[in-house]
């Protein structure tokens, strides 16, 4: 294997400049806590099988093979279409896991004019029908349908700078209604983004985002656990430097500011806004130039269902090793502490809907993820995968179908599995 970047194989040549990738990808595991609870834990069986397409323009692989090489002609057009269904399946012996079948979608487009020019008008959109078991034994699911269009222009002069505005488009919508009113919003991005190599392996980046985030003008629940749903306006700003500074050394660090401003129901409603400081950094170290360690941090402004946000403050350290270009292992451990905003009742007096004292709500995550993946070919891999959630809080649902319900929860999760992408 020349290079574990290529994520597929050769594909399918249509013609002189269209390739067409099929593939395939099941796993099959166990899953120890399949409702996110912390009592009367549902264990069950997984299985999960992905068929996908993708149409797309020259790999690099094959781009190698032609007369010019990768520094041959250029070509004045990229584009990628894939496609890919998602069965989703549960076995054991709780009879809730009858309900679990499930189906989901992934689909993205993208299409870059002049990618090699100065001027590059970059087009995108991805559509993904996600499926996620309740946090109790219901009959429906957590079925969410999440798009992304976005519109780019670029000016890009030579190999040090990249000048953009971008402007994104978000859709969220949840198949039950009711989730729908808490939970559907529109938001659109407009960006303005930099980034300057003023080394040949560092580089300047600055980025700043305007979004509104358009949610639906309502209240959710039923008293006394009324809540309003707001709209808002989002701002955020960062400049950082990301770059190799020797063989084995290297660092990418974003400092950034937030704000949301958000609608208040009434006058004399408890302002909601958020202001604060942003951050993002990572180490890399590169033991070998097989394996590599990264620690990193990260805060930023996250949308919640429940409230208007919730501020995730996240440190992670990971460690890769790849063995003979063939076998990849990799660990990552990460821990979160996640501040949720106040919430409020739609008179404007606080909610002891997360119980007494836990307002506002405040989660510890922790999460560990063991990986390893031997590739047969280029194309074809067998996986196995563990990963450890844990979510430690005091806050519970006031109102669901059986009471009030704890959030926290332990749930531990087994994989292994083959994937194909020719």
């Amino acid at each position: 294997i020349e290079n574990r970047s290529y994520a597929e194989g050769i594909g399918i040549k249509l013609g002189s400049s269209m390739v067409f990738h099929p593939g395939l990808g099941i796993e099959a595991g166990y899953d120890s806590n399949v409702y996110y609870s912390d009592a009367d834990l549902v264990g069950a069986a997984r299985l999960r099988i992905v068929p996908s397409i993708a149409f797309a323009t020259l790999p690099p692989q094959r781009l190698e093979m032609t007369e010019g090489g990768l520094s041959g002609k250029k070509p004045t057009i990229e584009f990628r279409f894939g496609l890919a269904g998602i069965y989703e399946d549960w076995f054991g012996k709780d009879k809730s896991l009858e309900y679990r079948r499930n189906f989901g979608i992934l689909a993205d487009l993208g299409l870059v004019i002049f990618p090699y020019g100065k001027w590059q008008l970059r087009l995108s959109d991805e559509f993904s029908r996600s499926i996620r078991p309740p946090n109790e034994a219901m009959k429906d699911d957590y079925t969410i349908d999440h798009n992304v269009a976005a519109l780019g222009l670029h000016f890009v002069p030579g190999q040090a700078l990249d000048v953009g505005l971008d402007a994104r488009y978000h859709m969220n919508f949840y198949e039950l209604d009711v989730l729908q009113d808490a939970g559907n919003y529109h938001k659109i991005d407009v960006e303005l983004n930099l980034k300057w190599k003023f080394l040949p392996k560092t580089a300047v980046i600055f980025s700043t985002v305007v979004s509104p985030y358009l949610r639906k003008d309502t209240t959710y629940g039923t008293a006394p656990n009324e809540f309003p749903v707001n709209s808002s306006v989002n701002l955020e700003s960062w400049i950082g430097l990301q770059g190799l500074f020797t063989s084995r050394f290297g660092v990418a660090a974003q400092l950034g500011y937030g704000a949301a401003f958000f609608d208040k129901p009434s006058a004399s409603f408890p302002s909601a806004d958020f202001d604060s400081i942003l951050a993002r950094a990572e180490l890399r170290f590169f033991v070998t130039p097989m394996s590599a360690i990264r620690l990193g941090f990260i805060r930023d402004l996250r949308p919640s269902f429940f409230t208007n946000y919730y501020v995730r403050n996240e440190g992670y350290l990971s460690y890769e090793q790849l063995i003979v270009g063939r076998v990849l292992l990799s660990a990552k451990f990460r821990v979160g502490y996640w501040q949720y905003s106040p919430l409020y009742q739609i008179d404007g007096t606080r909610s002891d809907a997360f119980g007494t004292g836990n307002n506002p709500r405040k989660d510890i995550v922790l999460t560990a993820l063991l990986f390893g993946e031997y590739r047969i070919t280029d194309w074809i891999a067998i996986n196995a995968t563990f990963q450890y959630t844990g979510d430690f809080t005091k806050a519970e649902l006031a109102s669901t179908l059986t009471g009030a319900i704890p959030e926290a929860y332990n749930k531990f999760e087994i994989l292994g599995g083959v994937r194909a992408m020719y």
